[in-house]
């Protein structure tokens, strides 16, 4: 009889054991396999949040089907703004801490670079570029936004 119950106490103590550690592999495959990088993601936005909810940053793509990236500050405002467009070429746009377009670097369809600043109230003031023949030019604009100087 002592002989049947130390078989049963082995037989139950090893079926716990062998239990306890089938989960434990099973639950590590499985997190193995959670943890391997998707290949492809299709979405039409992607938006980046930070631990309390607010948006940091965004990747998608508008109604025109043109790409953009942009990123925002702390306070949701936008800093940084890297778009592709099929009727305005790349543009890369920088913001100030109020949300307003201070300096932008665009390539556009016909190839022709230009660095423009703004003012504070969204004004262009100063644009660097090249023309199609190679031309580089300097031009200062009023607040009014006439051209006050042009270089060459």
């Amino acid at each position: 009889m002592r002989r049947e119950w130390l078989y049963a106490v082995l037989a139950l103590t090893g079926g716990m054991l062998g239990g306890y550690a089938s989960g434990k592999l099973s639950s590590m495959a499985g997190a193995a396999i959670a943890q391997l990088p998707q290949r492809t993601m299709a979405a039409q936005e992607i938006v980046l949040v930070d631990r309390k909810g607010q948006m940091r940053g965004t990747l998608g793509v508008n109604k025109r089907g043109d790409a953009g990236f942009s990123i925002y500050d702390h306070q949701g405002k936008p800093r940084t703004a890297l778009e592709i467009s099929e009727a305005e070429g790349l543009g890369l746009k920088l913001f100030d801490t109020t949300g307003a377009l201070r300096l932008s670097l665009t390539i556009n369809t016909d190839q022709i670079p230009a660095l423009r600043l703004f003012d504070s109230q969204h004004r262009p003031r100063v644009l660097l570029g090249v023309d199609p023949d190679g031309e580089a030019a300097l031009d200062f604009y009023s607040q009014e936004g006439k051209l006050l100087r042009e270089l060459p």
